[in-house]
């Protein structure tokens, strides 16, 4: 195991009661919450999209088969976080590298419904939930019971795909060229094998696959770009949760923990840049997925031409080992 300087210092130091977030961060995450919330489409917006026809039509298949693999791929993301819920729980040491921070690295207790805190599994879930509702209105159409589809069921089927896909992203870049690395650095190889589990391979790399697969070769859901305030709006409510369960994440005597150690609310100006940089990632993933969907809508391409852009785009994204 590698131990830093800062790590070993901050072992000794002093344990805090709380760490509440700097003023400017709370700022920021206001001021962004109340200008996407502005923003938010209206549900003529939502609906002029959010059709039968959209959701119910495939590629290279028909609304049956594209019922089928969606609901397939829902059942799968369901079953693994049944599994991680009912499992015997994780229990990860954060570190932080930083030498401005003030907090004391203490074992983090995830298990039952506290074991989905990680965004990852947030993202997860909703993805879940997407491929879940995406999958049922090409069933009914199919069945031609359309009937019992509610405007709010297609509602629901868009705003989540446009939430989850980018999310998705952002989870399994900062996890590939953030958290791995930094875990690394600090711990060497046994400080990745969180990353290198079976939930850790499953939930940070397959959530990117089954949306390349969405995108490109099932239905290829549109992201779009005037529904830009959604996804934003998920992760400063993450956010909050992450500073309201600072103090009860750590085990006690242990101090105030984050699973992200760019949350770390004891950096001062670092604090809010990470946040920024975070949510521009976020922002630049959701105008990416709208002119990958404007692109293979207008190129229609071949099924080689769509299956080389899953390939690509994965490698770019995945990790499975050190």
């Amino acid at each position: 195991m590698v131990t830093t300087r800062g790590q070993s210092k901050r072992c000794d130091a002093e344990v805090l009661a709380s760490a509440p977030p700097p003023y400017h961060s709370v700022i920021f995450v206001l001021l962004a919450g109340i200008v996407f919330v502005k923003c938010l489409p209206t549900l003529d917006q939502i609906d002029d999209v959010a059709t039968i026809e959209t959701v119910s039509s495939g590629f290279f298949v028909g609304p049956m088969a594209l019922a089928i693999m969606r609901l397939l791929i829902a059942a799968f993301i369901i079953s693994v976080t049944v599994m991680r819920v009912m499992g015997p729980g994780v229990f990860p040491q954060p570190t932080y590298l930083s030498p401005q921070s003030k907090l004391r690295p203490a074992p983090i207790r995830l298990v039952g419904l506290r074991s989905l805190a990680p965004f990852t599994l947030w993202c997860w879930v909703l993805l879940g939930v997407t491929f879940a509702l995406t999958g049922t209105v090409p069933l009914l159409f199919a069945m031609k019971r359309t009937d019992l589809i509610h405007p709010w069921h297609l509602r629901m089927a868009l705003m989540s795909f446009e939430v989850s896909a980018p999310c998705a992203f952002l989870v399994s870049t900062v996890v590939k060229y953030a958290l791995w690395p930094h875990a690394y650095r600090s711990k060497g190889s046994e400080g990745t094998n969180v990353f290198r589990s079976f939930y850790g391979i499953v939930t940070h790399n397959l959530n990117v696959i089954f949306v390349i697969a969405e995108v490109a070769l099932l239905g290829g859901l549109p992201v779009v770009i005037s529904h830009v305030a959604l996804a934003p709006l998920l992760g400063l409510v993450y956010v909050i949760f992450a500073w309201s369960m600072a103090n009860s994440l750590g085990k006690e005597g242990g101090g105030p923990q984050f699973l992200y150690f760019f949350l770390d609310t004891t950096l001062g100006w670092t604090t809010t840049k990470a946040l920024v940089a975070l949510l521009a990632v976020l922002l630049t993933f959701f105008v990416a997925f709208s002119l990958i969907d404007d692109a293979l809508f207008y190129l229609d391409g071949a099924l080689l031409m769509h299956l080389t852009s899953c390939v690509l785009v994965s490698c770019l994204v995945c990790k499975i080992r050190d």
